[in-house]
């Protein structure tokens, strides 16, 4: 039987294979400690997982008092693409890097698809 570990890694190496355009993908914990990657080499995923948290608690703190509801989703957007923040439960966070070229309807699209089934095995 695979490890939870092993069984995040097949999922999100689903979601890359489905949508070329997600050049890399993580599940990190609250605390900003990885869980799970498929990225490229040449991306550090602890730097990834700690800047996450680090935009993941600012999030938070502007969703709950600008908006007075629970964080969902947070969007980044670069001249080279996209880093997009999508929750998983109550315990993690679906990280996902994105390229410019991306149409981002299919990649919701994709996030509506794949939380559900990240959720079932975390």
């Amino acid at each position: 039987m695979a490890t939870k570990t092993q069984q995040i890694e097949d999922v999100l190496r689903r979601l890359r294979m489905s949508t070329p355009e997600i050049f890399g993908a993580a599940v990190v914990s609250l605390d900003g400690f990885l869980i799970a990657s498929v990225t490229p080499s040449q991306i550090d995923e602890e730097l990834v997982s700690g800047m996450s948290a680090a935009l993941l608690g600012v999030g938070e703190r502007i969703s709950n008092e600008m908006m007075k509801a629970p964080l969902n989703q947070i969007f980044v957007k670069s001249a080279k693409g996209y880093v997009i923040l999508n929750s998983v439960g109550e315990e993690a966070v679906l990280v996902l890097l994105i390229t410019s070229e991306a149409k981002l309807g299919l990649i919701f699209l994709e996030l509506r698809r794949i939380v559900p089934e990240l959720v079932k095995v975390i």
